[in-house]
């Protein structure tokens, strides 16, 4: 399928090379299907208006072509939704950014982690390890339990151990009916008695437990579930009409799906994935419904007349708060620690969306082939999934494709 690119006459009003564009179709063909990637689809505005969009590819292995409304589980872009509800809530007084997150997770204290604070872990400098508090969880299961290993285990043993362990933790039985939440309660605990990697804003360690752990507080204290939530402050304000942690069972046949043998195909595929509430990666949506998003913070927090963030809020952000961190070691690249709160600021990052876009663009990535930016500078927002068939975070077709489309700005 062709790209859909703006007419020539309203091009040369937003500054726009139509030529250029006409080159990202068919380098977007190239690189789809015998090229690498199985699907692709992207969304890109300039000064609010799609200057270009364009689905490739397959729907399904063997299956219809792609359609820009495909609905597609975009991993930890997610995290950029729940740090934006979080800060909603700020902007409402029900939390404060500087609050301790001991004040709403008692369990985690002791040394350094009474100095953890929230805005750390939307930062991901709080100290926090996932590999840490992964395996402090193994080890009491282990010591406590006699369960060698999680990952030796059914679902069902798996389950059962964690149910176990609550007794050995001081909580009461699980009630029944209740088990997947006293599953989450144990699987939250045995995390926040997880020892620091590192001091409080020392160094940067991408930690998605604490975006967890910032969804289920934000469920906490605006007493509904994420998806209520999100859709009444956030999706619903932008007109991000398919945007959902729970997918709505009519919308699955809409849904991405990949070979098994891609990065993580079965997990992708599987029915979990689309009522995943998960608040590091549980988001389901269209590109076009994330360049909503993207605009909105463009605009300063508004879009359509509907103000979903101050301005104020948006600066802090979108700013970085890492000032100062030493370079983050990433798959063999040392990369600045350059982060606002949700987003990764670019600073002076030589990574995987070009060197053409500014210091000021923020964006963030997703496991998969998931990839939102936005660039002030340029009035730009860039919306774009291609199936990663193997992972690798320098998504090296990400930076061509942001290359292309800062080449067609005038």
């Amino acid at each position: 399928m062709a790209g859909t690119i703006i007419k020539a006459s309203e091009a040369e009003a937003l500054g726009v090379n139509v030529k250029r564009l006409e080159h990202l179709d068919r380098f977007m063909q190239q690189i789809t299907g015998a090229g690498g990637h199985p699907s692709s689809v992207i969304s890109v505005l300039r000064r609010g208006t799609e200057i270009f969009s364009g689905a490739y590819g397959v729907k399904a292995p063997g299956g219809p072509p792609l359609t820009p409304d495909t609905i597609i589980p975009v991993a930890s872009v997610t995290k950029t939704v729940t740090a934006t509800l979080l800060a909603i809530l700020q902007e409402d007084g029900a939390i404060d950014f500087c609050d301790r997150l001991s004040r709403y997770y008692p369990a985690f204290t002791g040394g350094s982690k009474d100095a953890v604070e929230i805005w750390q872990l939307l930062c991901h400098s709080s100290g926090m390890s996932d590999d840490l508090m992964s395996r402090h969880k193994e080890d009491f299961l282990k010591e406590r339990l006699g369960v060698d290993s999680l990952d030796s285990c059914s679902r069902e043993q798996c389950n059962q151990a964690l149910l176990d362990a609550r007794e050995a933790l001081g909580l009461p039985k699980a009630e029944p009916g209740k088990e997947a939440q006293a599953i989450q309660e144990v699987n939250v605990l045995l995390r926040l008695k997880a020892p620091l990697a590192t001091e409080p804003h020392t160094a940067l360690d991408y930690c998605s437990t604490g975006y967890e752990l910032l969804a289920r507080l934000a469920e906490r204290l605006a007493g509904e579930d994420i998806e209520s939530l999100a859709q009444h402050r956030l999706f619903g304000p932008l007109g991000m009409v398919d945007s959902h942690f729970i997918l709505p069972r009519e919308k699955w046949p809409r849904v991405l799906k990949r070979d098994p043998s891609c990065f993580e195909g079965e997990y992708f595929n599987s029915e979990g994935i689309l009522t995943s509430v998960g608040g590091g990666g549980g988001l389901k949506t269209t590109m076009r419904d994330l360049t909503r998003l993207g605009q909105m913070y463009l605009n300063g927090g508004t879009l359509d007349g509907q103000q979903v963030l101050s301005p104020a809020t948006v600066r802090v952000m979108t700013k970085n708060h890492n000032v100062g961190l030493p370079d983050n070691p990433w798959f063999g690249r040392m990369l600045g620690a350059d982060w606002g709160l949700g987003w990764v600021i670019k600073g002076t990052k030589k990574d995987d969306l070009g060197l053409l876009r500014s210091e000021n663009t923020f964006d963030h990535g997703g496991a998969g082939g998931a990839r939102i930016f936005i660039d002030p500078d340029a009035a730009l927002v860039v919306a774009m999934y291609m199936v990663d068939t193997n992972y690798d975070v320098f998504n090296p077709n990400h930076s061509r494709i942001a290359n292309i489309i800062f080449s067609a700005l005038k």
